[in-house]
């Protein structure tokens, strides 16, 4: 996942931060229960989201509107 741009970009510290309020909620048992595999897949939709939350940050205003408005389906 590191060699992917989109990556590269996140913040480490505010995604340990993400993950520790995460951690907060789930005792240790339910994540001793799984297998790498889930860990991983679950992991990745965490970070995948971060990335997804700052796809934006670097919009002027008019490519806002113009992604507001398709969103929106005008």
């Amino acid at each position: 996942m590191e060699k992917e741009n989109i990556y590269q970009k996140l913040d480490r510290n505010e995604l340990i931060e993400t993950f520790s309020k995460l951690l907060d909620k789930i005792s240790p048992q339910e994540i001793n229960s799984l297998d790498n595999r889930e860990l991983t897949k679950r992991i990745e939709g965490v970070i995948i989201v971060d990335a997804m939350s700052h796809l934006l940050d670097d919009f002027t205003p008019e490519q806002i509107d113009f992604f507001e408005a398709g969103v929106a389906g005008k």
